[in-house]
């Protein structure tokens, strides 16, 4: 199978890639050997692809530092650190990758980090946000379970702790970022009592505060490393017999 033949999985699904999608390094041409799916294309991820006989990646965020999003890309930055060593280690494999972003968001990003929560079937589902009507549970009883079935040591928390909640919201990923400020404020809207996020940052986190919502940070490939495990499974099934690895991420930072 050719590296370009693998977007027929977005076709099957019906699934349209947008302008940050698809490939982003390599020749769509290769030859795959094996798909190594991840949340970044990190050095550590090439890597591991490279140690396990994969010659596709296929990532779920910008593969260049700092990410398309923030406008801020300096010039030249391809010659940066970080780029260097990710784009060199992605050449010595004669490597390709392929983003796939919020189409995997759609696919299944979004309701298996409810699902991993445990969380019912939504009350509100209007595109991306999700609203859910949860068994009235203290903020720290909540942050407990989210500790326990997402295999967490810790978590960030604003907020009363004491506070008894009933409706959550899931700015998953980095929509709990002050970036997507719309995002938190169209929750807000929804009248939850309190959010589950992926990433967030400390404006972010004061507007949380300022809005007397308590807000549970889990962080963001956290968030969505059980849709995209998720759609490795998927995808293995679509390319077989070619060997498609899941390459999980977690956390970046640990408390010392």
């Amino acid at each position: 199978m050719k590296a370009h033949e693998v977007l027929a999985f977005w076709r099957q699904h019906a699934l349209a890639l947008s302008e940050e999608e698809g490939f982003r390094f390599g020749s769509p041409e290769i030859e795959v050997s094996g798909i190594l799916v991840a949340w970044m294309a990190t050095v550590e991820a090439i890597e591991a692809a490279r140690a396990q006989g994969c010659n596709l990646l296929v990532v779920h965020e910008d593969i260049l530092f700092p990410p398309e999003y923030t406008h801020t890309r300096p010039e030249p930055y391809l010659s940066g650190v970080v780029n260097t060593r990710r784009l060199q280690r992605l050449a010595q494999g004669e490597m390709a990758v392929i983003r796939a972003h919020g189409s995997l968001d759609r696919l299944c990003i979004l309701d298996d980090f409810a699902a991993a929560l445990g969380l019912p079937s939504p009350a509100v589902r209007e595109g991306y946000y999700r609203v859910y009507d949860i068994a009235p549970t203290r903020v720290d009883a909540l942050a407990e379970q989210i500790k326990a079935r997402l295999a967490l040591p810790s978590l960030r928390l604003v907020g009363d702790a004491a506070r008894v909640v009933r409706r959550v919201g899931l700015p998953w990923g980095g929509l709990g970022l002050s970036y997507n400020a719309a995002f938190i404020e169209g929750l807000l809207r929804y009248r939850v009592d309190a959010l589950i996020a992926g990433e967030s940052d400390e404006y972010a986190l004061w507007a949380a505060r300022d809005a007397d919502v308590p807000l549970i940070e889990t962080a963001h490939a956290v968030s969505e490393e059980p849709g995209l495990r998720h759609f490795a499974e998927m995808l293995g099934a679509f390319v077989a017999p070619i060997p498609v690895v899941f390459h999980g991420m977690g956390r970046p930072w640990r408390l010392i």
